[in-house]
């Protein structure tokens, strides 16, 4: 007696896990960070029919960044193939604060001159055994050239006096940690400020100045031009 043929489940090619990987690492991607980043040497036109695919299959889900760019996030599949502990978003698009911090934290890593890598709260935290769960959770990425932890701070459009302070509380919670202390006085950390303009920029290091500086951290600025409309379109939708 022969039985009926059961539907199989697509079978994902390992590109096809890695790029899972990548989404659930930065939280979003888009196109271009994956031909940078995971599928070298690919055209976008067949990266984005592997993530087109991927979409079909309930493992990501898209949304528009700024037309015409999609972004992509984790989708239920995809949070059941990588596990339970993965951290994800689930079928929602991103909130007007989340989607420009972590597309610029996004673009900061992979589409810029030096390569980063996001950091977990596991792999901070295996760095820096010493950092509270809390501060460890913190946008973190890996300079992997130098080896540098890089606190991140991205700007969502306040003030540069605003941005300033947030980035000086920043630091301040972690000064009372001893071992930051020594951590930071040995080069082991940089303050990465994301922002929209050199203007910005410029002017949030002006504002910075008149703040006590813990020593030994590091501080980089890093323009996402992008910013501006993502945080704009919010701001005053």
């Amino acid at each position: 007696m022969s039985s009926l043929p059961s539907k199989t489940k697509p079978r994902l090619r390992g590109r096809h896990r890695r790029v899972l990987e990548h989404v659930a690492r930065y939280r979003i991607t888009i196109v271009e960070a994956l031909c940078r980043t995971v599928l070298p040497g690919l055209s976008p036109n067949a990266v984005s029919k592997i993530v087109n695919r991927l979409c079909r299959t309930g493992h990501l889900k898209k949304y528009t960044l700024l037309h015409p760019v999609k972004y992509f996030v984790l989708d239920k599949a995809g949070v059941n193939l990588l596990g339970a502990t993965m951290r994800a978003n689930g079928t929602a698009p991103l909130g007007p604060q989340s989607l420009p911090m972590e597309y610029a934290i996004l673009v900061y890593a992979t589409l810029g001159k030096r390569p980063r890598k996001r950091q977990t709260t596991a792999e901070v935290l295996a760095q820096c055994p010493w950092l509270e769960t809390a501060l460890a959770d913190a946008p973190h990425c890996k300079d992997e050239q130098s080896g540098v932890l890089e606190l991140i701070r991205v700007d969502l459009g306040g003030s540069a006096d605003h941005l300033a302070r947030k980035c000086i509380a920043d630091l301040a919670k972690r000064q009372r940690i001893r071992d930051f202390r020594r951590f930071a006085a040995e080069g082991g950390l940089r303050l990465v400020v994301i922002t929209a303009t050199q203007e910005k920029a410029a002017a949030v290091r002006q504002a910075l100045d008149r703040h006590d500086w813990p020593a030994g951290v590091l501080l980089h600025f890093s323009v996402v031009p992008q910013l501006l409309t993502l945080t704009a379109s919010r701001n005053h939708a």
